[in-house]
């Protein structure tokens, strides 16, 4: 556009600046020259405006912004985890016949939630010297080293800190996760040996491990020295998130807001 401008403008200047100087002298022909080179290079310096098509109101969606919460967080009973519940990979209370707009709502929820988890800092630092949380997280490690081991899974050598280190800040977050249940709920109410969370709840662990295993599957394998070839290890992320949120959820409310 700038470009294009400018080539029409600096010859009709000089067509001009041409005819003043004949009708009115040598100085006032110079002054129309000026004019339109002076105009030609603010268009030549101009910006280029890009039409976008949505209106001068249109703004960039922001993902995983918490949303509000959806109308409708029905409570679940939540028993304990089993990594079979996982290895499906199916997704979240797929036996529900839940209606698709609440599904939308639920899970455009949990993303926001789970991005929050997933980015707070220093969340094993802030776990270790908490009394009420710290003895779950070690929990949740010893209950994913224990499934690993049970299929064939051989942890050892210089890398397995990190797979340790992994596996307490999965369970870290879900532990976050259950902390924010009970700052909402109050006191988890127990039905047996299930808890009463949201259903929002099932899709918050399920994006926060879609967030970390990428991240965290290079720590798992550096401390495995030989597994089973049936045995997915990534199953362990999501299995860890969920034992520190079940495990958490026997523990009495924080005194503070959890994020």
């Amino acid at each position: 556009m700038t470009k294009r401008s400018r080539v029409v403008i600096l010859p009709i200047a000089l067509a001009a600046g041409i005819v003043v100087m004949l009708v009115f002298g040598i100085f006032w022909g110079l002054v129309v020259l000026a004019f339109g080179v002076a105009a030609a290079v603010l268009v030549a310096k101009r910006p280029p405006r890009r039409a976008t098509g949505w209106g001068a109101g249109w703004k960039p969606a922001i993902q995983h912004q918490e949303l509000p919460p959806p109308p409708q967080d029905p409570e679940m009973l939540y028993g304990e985890p089993l990594v079979e519940t996982f290895a499906s990979h199916a997704p979240p209370l797929a036996d529900l016949a839940l209606p698709p707009a609440l599904r939308g709502q639920l899970d455009g929820f949990a993303l926001g939630r789970a991005k929050r988890i997933v980015e707070a800092p220093d969340l094993l630092t802030h776990a270790a010297a908490d009394s009420e949380s710290w003895p779950q997280v070690e929990e949740a490690v010893a209950r994913a080293l224990a499934v690993a081991e049970a299929h064939h899974v051989e942890v050892g050598g210089d890398g397995k800190p990190r797979l340790v280190q992994a596996l307490a800040l999965c369970a870290t977050q879900g532990v976050l996760l259950a902390e924010w249940r009970q700052l909402e709920d109050g006191a988890t109410v127990w039905d047996g040996s299930a808890a009463r969370v949201r259903l929002s709840d099932a899709y918050a662990i399920l994006r926060i491990a879609e967030a970390s295993q990428r991240r965290l599957l290079p720590d798992l394998f550096a401390g495995v020295l030989r597994r089973g070839a049936e045995f997915e290890l990534s199953l362990l992320v999501p299995y860890a998130i969920a034992q520190g949120f079940y495990l958490r959820l026997h523990g009495n409310p924080p005194r503070v807001a959890a994020a």
